[in-house]
């Protein structure tokens, strides 16, 4: 099945779960420059929803408006639904506060400290789930001490999942890259979201060790009920884990539809590979 290169392939049918993440008309702009232009989409709830487009295509740009990073040109829409069927809209909302919503993300770049321990930075992660604030955590309330059981309990789910339980007391500086991603993934995780949002989580990784993130990409979904919205460069991982993938190109959104429509689509092969 292929499509004409104007062309943007039709979402899913209705028959789907509801949607967790709504986009329509999504514009963000720097002066002259559109780095996304009229970006239209829904993410499935449960589903691997992929963007792909070559560099500079506005991929990055997209979930920095998605997270609050970036505001949108006026007449966009932003929204959230909630796994109780509440929808909010994430438009003018901080970064912190769409976290706090049950939205996460990682980077491109690794944001960890590397003379703090594995455990140390994991915990970095819950510190949206903490209440009891300066005074109470100094003085060792009940209730601080009850937030740093809970806190370490979750951690601990967490590394028993991404297999890194052993290397807790580890200083992450001194821990291959490889597992460095890993543990960032893990920090997210802890943070409890209902969307998770990967951008590039396999950049600069092994064979081996993207085979290791795809295995836990399906662990995470199966076992913590989780949503992913992903961005990947490797089109063969792409391709054999999203379930539906959009295709930027300039901004531009080109194709949107299951992997094997998306790969078919003229617009996309020449985003790709360049035309004649």
């Amino acid at each position: 099945m292929s499509a004409p290169a104007t062309q943007i392939m039709t979402d899913t049918p209705a028959t789907q779960s509801a949607p967790i993440l709504t986009l329509s008309d999504v514009t963000v702009q720097f002066g002259g420059l559109k780095a996304c232009n009229g970006v239209t989409a829904q993410v499935q709830r449960g589903e691997l929803f992929a963007l792909i487009g070559p560099n500079g295509a506005g991929k990055t740009s997209l979930v920095n408006a998605i997270t609050g990073v970036y505001q949108p040109n006026p007449g966009a829409v932003v929204d959230y639904t909630d796994a109780g069927g509440t929808t909010h809209s994430l438009l003018g909302r901080k970064p912190h506060q769409v976290v706090r919503m049950g939205l996460s993300r990682t980077f491109q770049n690794l944001g960890l400290f590397p003379q703090l321990s594995l455990l140390d930075n994991m915990m970095l992660g819950r510190y949206i789930h903490q209440r009891g604030g300066v005074f109470a955590s100094g003085f060792r309330t009940r209730r601080a001490v009850k937030e740093e059981v809970e806190a370490r309990a979750a951690v601990e789910r967490v590394m028993d999942l991404l297999e890194i339980s052993h290397l807790r007391f580890e200083p992450v500086g001194d821990l291959p890259y490889g597992l460095q991603k890993r543990i960032e993934l893990g920090r997210v995780l802890a943070m409890e979201p209902d969307l998770l949002l990967l951008d590039e989580p396999m950049a600069g990784m092994t064979v081996e060790e993207k085979l290791d993130v795809v295995r836990f990409i399906y662990e995470i979904r199966a076992e913590l009920d989780v949503t992913v919205l992903l961005i990947e460069h490797d089109m063969a991982v792409v391709m054999s884990i999203a379930d539906r993938v959009l295709a930027l190109n300039f901004g531009e959104p080109i194709a949107l539809g299951t992997p094997a429509e998306v790969q078919q689509t003229p617009a996309v092969v020449e985003a790709y590979l360049g035309a004649e």
